[in-house]
């Protein structure tokens, strides 16, 4: 079920129960975005059934979902918008619109194309182990992983994470199974590989028979 993992270890003073966490996400519900809403977030039910619980226990385990949905606005498609409302303004007063101007007039042309603009959601599934104290993301995002955390810990009372530090960098420990090649136990050293950018870029790079 998770594609990528950012674990965070959870302060030992939080102690609640399931009841109080569904409690909590039921105060911060996903609801899609608003004609004039850029972005809109929230918890969603991890089943997808309608009016299902938004915190569920399986095995002992928590398993929460949250949703982000947002407004798609090409840079470009705003800057012409922005042209035409600058051009009307020098035609009927003469004067090129100022700094400060032009920046109201960039807000308002986002308010202006946002109910007719496409939206993109996107879903992250979240796992908390009560037992081993461990909170943790589906996403390679700390940008990302920062959002959920900051509404968990709005939601969640008395709620601390942390993120967890190895002893040896995986950086380290990869270039080591490469130059020794002896991986640990379950991994392989083999001839493919991608790599994926954790920043907002998403750049990637592909290696195939090296």
């Amino acid at each position: 079920m998770f594609k990528n993992m950012i674990v965070y270890r959870i302060a030992p003073q939080w102690q609640v129960e399931l009841t109080q966490v569904e409690e909590a996400l039921a105060k911060a519900p996903f609801m899609e975005c608003g004609a004039t809403q850029e972005k809109s977030l929230g918890w969603v039910p991890p089943r997808g059934e309608p009016h299902g619980p938004l915190a569920e226990s399986v095995g002992g385990q928590w398993i929460l979902r949250f949703m982000v949905e947002s407004k798609v606005l090409p840079g470009s498609v705003l800057a012409r918008k922005v042209k035409e409302k600058a051009e009307r303004i020098e035609q009927e007063t003469g004067r090129k619109p100022g700094k400060k101007e032009s920046k109201e007039l960039k807000d308002e042309a986002k308010l202006d194309l946002l109910p007719m603009a496409f939206t993109k959601q996107g879903s992250m599934w979240v796992w908390i182990d009560t037992t081993s104290r461990l909170l943790v993301l589906d996403t390679s995002s700390q940008g990302r992983a920062d959002e959920v955390v900051t509404l968990l810990v709005e939601s969640l009372p008395g709620l601390s994470v942390s993120l967890i530090n190895t002893q040896t960098s995986p950086q380290a420990a990869m270039s080591h199974w490469l130059k020794e090649q002896e991986p640990p136990v379950g991994f392989t050293v083999d001839r493919e590989c991608e790599l994926k950018s954790a920043n907002e870029e998403k750049a990637v790079v592909r290696y195939a028979r090296h």
